[in-house]
């Protein structure tokens, strides 16, 4: 089985990877994937990091069932001010191509796709 941190890393690799290739075909291209992706990398890692202090938390008894919606809405408020500040620069900025930021932001989703067909040829079902 695979985890977030082997998503992380295949993330990051994709990201790179298709930036680099891209950088054939337009510079544009290659910008938007590249800040799409890094920023699909900082979302994700923020989404861990705030997941993992919310389940030590709840562990200690810290907190309760309102204290962690709280916490979760936050967490989500983070990550939607990122996405919506990277698709703003996507836009705003004439050097870089805005689809393929947006398809920069949906490397982890690719990232896991990846790791289920992966796991599921490699254990043959």
């Amino acid at each position: 089985m695979f985890n977030e941190n082997h998503i992380l890393r295949t993330t990051l690799i994709l990201t790179l990877v298709l930036s680099g290739i891209s950088l054939i075909w337009s510079v544009g291209v290659s910008l938007g994937l590249l800040l799409g992706g890094t920023m699909s990398v900082l979302a994700l890692r923020l989404m861990i990091i705030d997941g993992t202090i919310l389940l030590k938390n709840a562990i200690r008894g810290v907190v309760d069932q309102k204290g962690a919606r709280s916490s979760s809405f936050k967490s989500f408020l983070k990550r939607c001010l990122l996405y919506s500040l990277t698709l703003t620069v996507g836009i705003l900025n004439p050097y870089l191509s805005f689809l393929a930021t947006i398809a920069g932001l949906l490397m982890p989703r690719l990232a896991i796709l990846y790791h289920y067909l992966y796991g599921r040829t490699k254990r043959g079902t």
